[in-house]
């Protein structure tokens, strides 16, 4: 009787600690959910005002160009590619935290995988459907955040490789025509704008998946409650 008694003390503290540790879990993943929905949003309005900004710095650069004012053409030409080397450095920054949010939604998954097994077979299933399926919505939030952080290295490759071009490019020299030259280059610096717009796609795709991460933090805590 003393050994059937301690086994149940420890079959219970096993279990308080189990829950305790998964409510914790689930509370720093709210945490960092909601974080992570206030810097998306900052960034979003930061991003599209400076897109704004740099298409009108891509429309004067062409004008100056037609109008042969070199004194614009060099002015403008550095302000670009002090835009350019901005964007790069924030480009960067965005892989850190897209590798931040990756190595997040791994330990989540595992977490949710494990959580997932631990169940008694027979015991309440309600607790284990909703384990499973927080393992899949962790799996599915895992390869978002595959797909999301390949996205960004690559536009910032491609960022650098348009910068390296336009740097070096002069534009006053006359070996080439001028109407060649402002095709060329202008068919960059659209490119290059046009992967800042990707940003705020990806910004604005991400928004809503925290949207939906919350509601789902929301509703783990029901369960936890409830269990």
């Amino acid at each position: 009787m003393k050994t059937f008694k301690s086994l149940l003390v420890i079959v219970l503290t096993v279990s308080i600690t189990t829950i305790s540790a998964q409510n914790l879990g689930n509370t720093k993943e709210a945490i960092d959910n909601k974080k992570a929905m206030i810097t998306n949003h900052k960034q979003l309005k930061r991003d599209i005002a400076q897109l704004h900004e740099f298409r009108k710095k891509i429309n004067a650069f062409e004008e100056a160009f037609i109008a042969h004012n070199t004194k614009q053409i060099k002015r403008l030409k550095a302000d670009i590619l002090s835009d350019m080397k901005r964007e790069i450095a924030e480009s960067k920054r965005k892989i850190k935290q897209d590798q931040k949010e990756l190595q997040q939604s791994k330990r989540e998954l595992s977490r949710s995988t494990r959580e997932a097994r631990n169940h008694n077979p027979y015991g309440d299933r309600r607790p284990q459907r909703d384990d499973f399926r927080d393992r899949r919505d962790d799996r599915r939030d895992k390869n978002d955040d595959v797909r999301d952080l390949k996205a960004q290295i690559n536009r910032t490759k491609r960022q650098k490789e348009i910068m390296k071009a336009i740097k070096s490019y002069n534009f006053l020299a006359k070996r080439a025509p001028g109407k060649h030259k402002l095709m060329t280059n202008s068919k960059l610096l659209n490119e290059f704008a046009n992967t800042m717009e990707a940003d705020i796609t990806a910004t604005k795709l991400e928004i809503i998946e925290d949207k939906k991460e919350i509601i789902e933090d929301r509703r783990e805590r029901r369960e936890d409650r409830r269990g």
